[in-house]
Formats: C-alpha cells, sequence, structure tokens
C-alpha cells in the first residue's frame, strides 16, 4: 500500500469538504473549548512560577504557611485527598445499591419518578447543602461522637458525599439502564435469578459508565469550594489519618484567602500555585479514568 504525506493530508482536506455547515459550526466550539483549557492552564502555570522560584519543591512538601513568610501547600494537597476519598468510600456502595434497584428492580413509572427527583437533588446549589451542613451534619457529628467541635475533615467527607450522591447515583443508573435486555434475557434463560443477573451481567457490562460517573462525582467533590469551606474548620495543619480535627482542602484555602491576596505578590502567587496543583490532579485523574473506560471497553 503506497502511502505520503502528501496523500494523508489530500485524503483528510477532501473528507472536511463534505463536512455540512454544522460540522464546522461543532468544530468551532470544539477549538474554542481547547483554547480555553490551554489558556486557564497557561495563565496557572505563569501565576504560579514566582512561589514555585521562591519555594522550590519545598512549596509543595511544605507544611507551613505564613503570609509574607513561607507557603507550604501539603496541608490543603492533603486534606483534599482525604476528604474527596472519605466521600467516595461513603458514596459508592450505597450508590451502586441504589442504581441497582432503581435499574432492574422498579416499574418504568416508579423509575422515571426516582430519576427525576435525583437529578433535582443532582442539581441543588453547593451553598445550600453547605447550609444544612452547618446546621445540621456539624452538631450531629460533634454529638454522635463526642467532639469538642463538629467542623471536621470527617464532617467535610460525608457532606460532599451527601453532594455527590445524586450525580453519581443517576449516571450509574443510566449506564445500567443501557444495557440491552439480550443479555438479561440470555442470563435468565440460563437459570440465573434476577440478582445474579443484575450482579454478573449488567454490573460488567456497564463498568465503564459506572466509571465515569465516578470520575464526574470525584471532580465536583474536589472542586467544592463553599461548602467544604463552611463545615471543615479550615486549618493548616497535616492530620494524617485522623478524620476527627479541622483541617483544610485546596478549594477552601482559596475560597477564603483569594479575595486578600487578590493582585500581585507571593500570596497571589502561592494561592495560583494551589490552582495548578488541583488543575493537575483533576487532569491525572480524567486520564487515568479514560485508561480504565477503554480497558473495561476492551
Amino acid at each position: 500500500m503506497n502511502f505520503s504525506i502528501g496523500n494523508y493530508f489530500r485524503s483528510t482536506f477532501s473528507a472536511t469538504r463534505n463536512w455540512e455547515p454544522l460540522g464546522w459550526v461543532f468544530a468551532g466550539m470544539n477549538l474554542i473549548f481547547l483554547v480555553f483549557a490551554v489558556g486557564l492552564a497557561i495563565f496557572l502555570l505563569v501565576e504560579s512560577i514566582p512561589i514555585v522560584r521562591l519555594e522550590g519543591f519545598e512549596f509543595w512538601w511544605g507544611e507551613d504557611w505564613w503570609v509574607g513568610e513561607t507557603y507550604g501547600a501539603l496541608p490543603m494537597i492533603w486534606g483534599s485527598f482525604i476528604v474527596t476519598g472519605l466521600a467516595v468510600i461513603l458514596v459508592l456502595p450505597i450508590a451502586l445499591s441504589g442504581a441497582l434497584f432503581t435499574s432492574e428492580y422498579l416499574s418504568p413509572p416508579f423509575r422515571r419518578r426516582v430519576k427525576g427527583v435525583m437529578e433535582l437533588l443532582a442539581g441543588v446549589p453547593g451553598i445550600i447543602y453547605g447550609l444544612l451542613g452547618v446546621s445540621l451534619l456539624t452538631t450531629g457529628i460533634k454529638d454522635a461522637f463526642n467532639l469538642l467541635d463538629g467542623n471536621t475533615l470527617f464532617t467535610a467527607g460525608c457532606l460532599l458525599a451527601i453532594m455527590i450522591l445524586p450525580t453519581v447515583l443517576t449516571l450509574s443508573e443510566d449506564a445500567l439502564h443501557s444495557v440491552p435486555s439480550e443479555f438479561r434475557e440470555a442470563a435468565e434463560g440460563l437459570g440465573l435469578t434476577k440478582l445474579q443477573t443484575a450482579w454478573r451481567v449488567v454490573l460488567p457490562q456497564s463498568l465503564s459508565g459506572i466509571a465515569g460517573a465516578m470520575l464526574l462525582g470525584i471532580g465536583r467533590a474536589m472542586g467544592e469550594t463553599i461548602a467544604v469551606m463552611l463545615v471543615i474548620g479550615s486549618l493548616d495543619r497535616v492530620s494524617g489519618f485522623n478524620l476527627f480535627v479541622s483541617g483544610q482542602t485546596i478549594p477552601s484555602k482559596l475560597g477564603r484567602e483569594a479575595a486578600e491576596a487578590l493582585g500581585s505578590g507571593e500570596h497571589w502567587s502561592a494561592l495560583m500555585g494551589l490552582g495548578l496543583t488541583l488543575f493537575l490532579m483533576v487532569a491525572v485523574l480524567t486520564i487515568f479514568g479514560n485508561i480504565f473506560k477503554h480497558w473495561s471497553n476492551r
């Protein structure tokens, strides 16, 4: 087979000439999205350069954050991982159980009603959840665990779990419901019960969709600002694996200090460094999610 760069570009150009006008509109929108994404990454990188020059790698490994003196991002990075990880651990079994029950056991009319409620809850603004967390969750956790203060990492993790549960549940249910009915009929024809069919046939076929749902939920959890800021206590310290102490996440830190540092200086650059770190964390998470999706599809 003869192949050359010229032939490749000629075939590509001839294909694009056949595009409908609407196709060019979609291509332009996609280009705008890519430009904004790359521009955001470049902006965060450029704004972070001063703090990286000043602190070096100690910016990411340092534990002390004193405005005007030193800036260490480790407490915020660790807090983000702990709170998000706790939210995922709490959400995953509940979301999967609810999605399986809704998809496989509910009648179509009742399923649509449940889906409507879940989608409504998924669209509730974060500040509403934050206010409910301040008034109910912090007090409940304080009394349940006999704590001096209910503003803890555990409280923030529970609140994030409540916030992302509707999103993960409804998207996981969509993935389960999209599995062709032929798989269910074949499994039941082999003598499997409804539960065995759901667990051994439907669930493996929808793993890529469930992974996408979890990825979207984790992305929301990692980027939530106001709700977490209201219940986490906001102390810059590495707590280890002790969940019942106050802490800090990257978004809550940005939410508390961005307004007073707006403009220029080391403080602003340090906050932009936190923003760049969060951007890279979400990007790496997305890459691994896509790898898992391709692997599960294979």
